[in-house]
């Protein structure tokens, strides 16, 4: 059996460097521009849609929690804007068994600040 004329001296090794040559183009391309990613970077991804995901669904209740605690609202508005998340995870400990961190207090800080806004536009 004979080898095709591509295959054989010459354009053998031409045709190896273009095989090379084309898979590493594909690859810078596909990184560069098709928004191919790494493991690493998709585990991050996956990581901050979870967390995003959590949040949209947890601080609208943390928000009903904490307005629904006495005394928490003359709190909130008597405290400076930088310790809100403080005062947030003082009076509401934990929502649907997720215990309160710095992110979760200072998103639910920004919604009771938006719902106090919301309620004073309304009065």
């Amino acid at each position: 059996m004979r080898l095709p004329a591509i295959l054989q001296g010459e354009a053998r090794t031409r045709f190896l460097q273009g095989i090379a040559f084309g898979a590493v183009a594909t690859m810078a391309i596909g990184f560069a521009w098709d928004g191919w990613v790494t493991g690493e970077n998709a585990r991050i991804m996956r990581a901050s849609a979870e967390t995003s995901g959590r949040m949209s669904v947890l601080v609208p209740l943390c928000v009903a929690q904490f307005t629904a605690a006495d005394g928490a609202i003359a709190k909130f508005k008597a405290t400076g804007p930088y310790s809100r998340e403080n005062v947030v995870s003082e009076f509401v400990k934990s929502v649907a068994s997720t215990s309160m961190d710095y992110s979760f207090a200072k998103a639910c800080a920004t919604g009771v600040e938006t719902e106090i806004a919301k309620t004073a536009t309304k009065t």
